[in-house]
């Protein structure tokens, strides 16, 4: 056999064994966050136009992925849909902004070490 067939082989075989593994592993590496929908969100906030990213976690509920120190931006994205901040809690990572008739908390949290992920609305 030549070298070449042996690397192709050996190779493809380091390929299916690690995408084996990422496939059974993917909720430890990931978290809750579905990976492609996260990795579209990345894409979108660095390569494409869009300063807040829409992604849905294993569960289908709503997130919000940001830059890391760019919450400002959806902040702006909320006051868009009729949203008024009322509060910004830092130290307990939560939004509390009212509708005009009853007050919304919305908490975020540290993604990766340059996003950040928001909960959706309600």
């Amino acid at each position: 056999m030549s070298k070449r067939f042996v690397l192709t082989v050996a190779a493809g075989g380091c390929i299916i064994i690690s995408g084996a593994l990422l496939l059974l592993n993917w909720e430890r590496l990931f978290g809750d966050y579905r990976p492609v929908q996260t990795a579209t969100a990345v894409f979108k906030l660095e390569v494409g136009s869009q300063d807040v990213a829409r992604t849905t976690d294993s569960d289908d509920a709503l997130h919000y992925m940001v830059k890391k120190g760019h919450l400002d931006e959806y902040i702006h994205m909320m006051n868009e849909k009729g949203y008024m901040l009322k509060e910004k809690d830092i130290d307990h990572n939560r939004f509390v902004f009212n509708d005009g008739q009853e007050d919304e908390q919305i908490y975020y949290k540290r993604f990766a070490k340059k996003y950040t992920m928001i909960d959706g609305e309600g």
